[in-house]
Formats: structure tokens, sequence, C-alpha cells
């Protein structure tokens, strides 16, 4: 089922994204170097895979850069 969240102040229809896990394949997001932040809230990569992605969601994905 679709469902139009917005991800980084833009709107976007995700087609097969039913838990972040989900989202990250869908989008392919690789590698460990990123944080996701689902309405408000750091989401830990270990759940993942059980926290939900539903209509309306408002999901921040920022990628971590390394360097001194």
């Amino acid at each position: 089922m679709t469902k139009t969240i917005t991800l980084n102040g833009k709107s976007i229809t995700l087609e097969q994204s039913d838990t972040i896990a989900d989202f990250t394949m869908e989008m392919k997001i690789t590698g460990t170097m990123y944080v996701i932040e689902k309405n408000g809230k750091i989401v830990n990569k270990e759940d993942y895979a059980a926290e939900p992605v539903v209509h309306g969601d408002v999901l921040e994905l920022v990628g971590l850069v390394g360097g001194g």
C-alpha cells in the first residue's frame, strides 16, 4: 500500500515501506554512517525492523561525516 511521508522537507510516496528497515531498502540507503529521525525522535538502528512507517510521518535522514 502506498503512503506519503515527508523526507528531509520533501513530500515523497513510498510503495513498499512498512518499517524503517523497509524504507532504507526502498530508498537504497547503504552504509552505516547515517541517522534517521522519525517525527522528531531518533530511531535506534536495532529498532529499524520494528519501527513502523505510516502515512504522514516526517523522516529526516542525516548522513554522518567523519574527520577532524
